[in-house]
């Protein structure tokens, strides 16, 4: 369903680059904020992640099996529909261009305050293109291409962010959940999404891993293991899809 080919837009010295040269008129605090992260995702590789074929899941009739999983609707206490979501459809359809100097610079100045609200255009503050911004969480779900406008103006659309899940299920268990997909014991080192048995959640478990949290081939990191045995997995090592993870951990192979 992906194609394997592993494409990595390679470390390069792009720090003269116009977008990555910040303005001496910012606050010294700020530049030097900027300055800093920026040397640490200098050392960073930028992966581009296999893209889902959604023509072959569709002709094989996989694309609907999963269908129910990628909206959500939300409904009122009676049970009237309200509103429906399309945003995992949406985000997992994602295939744009990966351009180094935009990301490092996003990633190097963007911060979020998640005490405001989130229709509240000051909430996320980055530079782009050399030009510094501003949006809220809202605006930048629709630029993204996670909501449309006009959903975003939708009257119930505020209280179906609301309702949203945000932290784990108070009685959800993983040793329960992947006894009851795989018939095995969850043991988080060794699990492997191939053991699951049912074809749509091995599908879901495809999508998030390629879309959301891709990994690299597992010979990178016994490569770069034998002569760095402080390696770090791709967690700390790549600027993924857009997408940046900061954790530390030590490598699993």
């Amino acid at each position: 369903m992906a194609r394997r080919t592993q494409r990595t837009n390679p470390l390069e010295d792009v720090i003269d680059h116009r977008f990555l040269q910040f303005p001496h008129m910012l606050n010294d605090a700020t530049r030097a904020r900027y300055v800093t992260n920026l040397s640490l995702l200098l050392t960073k590789e930028i992966d581009i992640a296999p893209s889902f074929d959604w023509e072959l899941a569709t002709r094989t009739g996989l694309t609907a099996l999963i269908q129910g999983f990628l909206q959500y609707t939300h409904s009122d206490a009676s049970g009237v529909d309200l509103f429906v979501c399309q945003g995992w459809a949406r985000l997992f359809r994602t295939q744009e261009p990966v351009y180094r100097e935009f990301l490092l610079e996003f990633y190097a100045t963007v911060s979020y305050d998640h005490r405001k609200a989130r229709d509240d255009r000051t909430a996320f503050a980055f530079r782009l293109g050399g030009v510094s911004r501003e949006c809220s969480v809202i605006e930048l779900a629709t630029r993204v291409g996670i909501y449309t406008a006009d959903e975003t103006r939708s009257f119930h659309f505020l209280a179906f962010l609301a309702d949203c899940l945000t932290e784990r299920p108070y009685d959800y268990n993983e040793n329960t959940f992947w006894a009851e997909i795989t018939g095995a014991v969850y043991t988080p080192s060794v699990a492997q999404g191939g053991v699951i048995r049912s074809t749509t959640y091995r599908m879901l478990h495809r999508l998030i891993s390629i879309s959301v949290t891709h990994h690299k081939n597992k010979l990178y990191f016994d490569a770069r293991k034998k002569y760095r045995p402080d390696c770090h997995d791709m967690v700390d090592t790549f600027l993924c899809c857009g997408g940046f993870f900061i954790a530390r951990r030590a490598c699993h192979f």
